[in-house]
């Protein structure tokens, strides 16, 4: 063999070499860097205000961005899970504002179908001091009319009553200053009236039964109401009675 055929020789062998040295590489480092490890899904805001994910994993990307984006828009038809999956945590309930917190308590106490109060007062012509106890029943054949029975005491110098009352109350659509409810209403009355005086050797007593008829007016905000009352035909009865009264439950 010549010397310049054995240079070309050498020189093939050595390109030979140098080409298989890559394989060999990839060959003793085995397939595990060739391995593909997929990356986490890529979040950002646009320009609306709606989250966008960007799963790289995933090989129809411009689906995959539109699918995204109609998770992150209110109102969208796709399922919560579908929004779950790319790590979005469902957002919990606030507690309500204090404001429905009380109108809901306001609402279950007008909706209560029994309740009990008292109230007191004074009773004129004649003058008596009076407190009383009273139910409310309803609402009954319309959601502003409740059934009222109760009963009132009253003492005074010369006079002392003990009276039943079955009265019914209305409530009023209008709000006085935007806070008290008026109402009225009327019912029969049972009046026990003792009367009794006596001076020295004299004295004097009498007891009366008397049916009468009451009418009413008032108001009332939250719990607390006032009334003004008239008795008809119940002579010796107050004439006119104020209370000031207060719904424990």
């Amino acid at each position: 063999m010549s010397k310049a055929r054995s240079s070309y020789f050498y020189a093939l062998v050595i390109l030979l070499a140098i080409a298989c040295l890559p394989v060999g590489a990839l060959a003793q480092d085995g397939s595990s860097d060739l391995s593909f490890q997929p990356a986490p899904p890529i979040t950002f805001t646009s320009p609306s205000g709606a989250q966008v994910y960007i799963n790289p994993a995933v090989e129809n990307s411009d689906t995959q961005v539109a699918e995204n984006v109609a998770l992150s828009m209110p109102g969208s038809a796709f399922p919560d899970s579908s929004a779950l999956s790319y790590g979005q945590q469902k957002p919990q309930a606030a507690p309500p504002p204090p404001q429905v917190t009380k109108v809901t308590r306001q609402i279950r106490q007008k909706v209560r179908r029994w309740n009990i109060g008292g109230r007191i007062g004074a009773g004129f012509s004649p003058e008596l001091f009076m407190f009383g106890l009273q139910s409310q029943m309803g609402p009954i054949f319309s959601p502003r009319f409740i059934l009222r029975p109760g009963a009132d005491f009253g003492f005074g110098e010369l006079t002392d009553m003990f009276s039943l009352n079955i009265e019914g109350a209305y409530w009023l659509r209008t709000q006085i200053h935007g806070q008290w409810t008026p109402y009225f209403g009327m019912g029969p009355s049972l009046n026990f009236i003792h009367q009794g005086a006596s001076s020295g050797d004299t004295s004097f007593s009498d007891f009366t039964y008397k049916t009468g008829f009451n009418v009413f007016l008032g108001a009332q905000k939250g719990k607390m109401f006032v009334e003004m009352k008239t008795s008809l035909w119940s002579d010796p009865a107050p004439v006119l009675r104020l209370f000031v009264g207060y719904n424990f439950f």
